[in-house]
Formats: C-alpha cells, sequence, structure tokens
C-alpha cells in the first residue's frame, strides 16, 4: 500500500523480554482497576494477586518471601492479565501514520509517512512513547530479539 501511494514505510519489530516473570502486579491491579468491568469478577482477580508468596527449603528452615510479579507462562491467567496491562500501549493515541500491532508479547510498529524524513521522526517519536509505557511497568524491550 505505501508503494501504491508513493510513501515510504518502515516496520519495528519489538519483544518484551521475560514478560512472564516480570510483569508486576501493580500494573495488572491498575489496568484491572481502569476497565468497567463486574466488581466481583474484579475483586476475585485482584484477590489472585494480593498476598502471594515464594516458600523455599532451605537447610536451616522453610524460608518464605513475597512475590509482587510474575506468572508461570502457560497459567491460565498470565495472558489475560498481559492482555490488560498491552491494552494499555495498543489504545493509546499515536501520530498519523503509526499503526501499532501486538500478539503476546510481540509488538509491531508500522510506520508510513511522504519522505524518509518524517519517516524517521515518525519512529523516534512512536519509540519513545512505547519506552515510556515499558518504564511505567517496569519492562524491558529484549535487544536480542
Amino acid at each position: 500500500m505505501a508503494r501504491s501511494t508513493k510513501q515510504h514505510a518502515l516496520v519495528i519489530s519489538l519483544d518484551i523480554k521475560g514478560v512472564f516473570d516480570h510483569l508486576e502486579y501493580n500494573s495488572i491491579k491498575n489496568s484491572l482497576n481502569n476497565i468497567s468491568f463486574h466488581s466481583n469478577t474484579k475483586e476475585t482477580l485482584i484477590d489472585l494477586l494480593s498476598g502471594r508468596q515464594v516458600a523455599l527449603n532451605t537447610p536451616q528452615e522453610p524460608a518464605t518471601l513475597p512475590q509482587h510479579r510474575g506468572y508461570p507462562q502457560g497459567s491460565c491467567t498470565g495472558p489475560a492479565f498481559w492482555n490488560l496491562v498491552a491494552n494499555d500501549v495498543l489504545t493509546q493515541s499515536w501520530p498519523e501514520g503509526v499503526h501499532l500491532q501486538a500478539f503476546a508479547d510481540d509488538f509491531i510498529f508500522l510506520i508510513k509517512a511522504p519522505t524518509k524524513a518524517k519517516v524517521k521522526s515518525l519512529a523516534n517519536e512512536a519509540l519513545n512513547q512505547f519506552k515510556s509505557w515499558t518504564a511505567k511497568h517496569n519492562l524491558e524491550i529484549s535487544a536480542d530479539k
């Protein structure tokens, strides 16, 4: 489509590093509070994230630590919780010519503009906005992928 309209296009693919290990419960709770949802269901989901602990057997005695982030990959609720947090960035207002799409923890920007300079400018603006979202949720973009 960009070729037929004589525009320049750029595709940027991003992966969130270890999202199921690093997804913070406060991010999920805030996302739940920002949607219109039946209160009993919302309270049940928030309860799933409250008072979680990790128990370890040590040579001296069992030890417990509070757990504030992470979900087992393959769990039933993990993808739903991730979708709540990812929806925050997907529903943001993006500049004209910038389109963001996601599949699980992978994001793709499609950027179209009449000039290479405008594509570069839009790409920088979009990446800075995306980085603000990752910083807000203490997430990292995977440089390896």
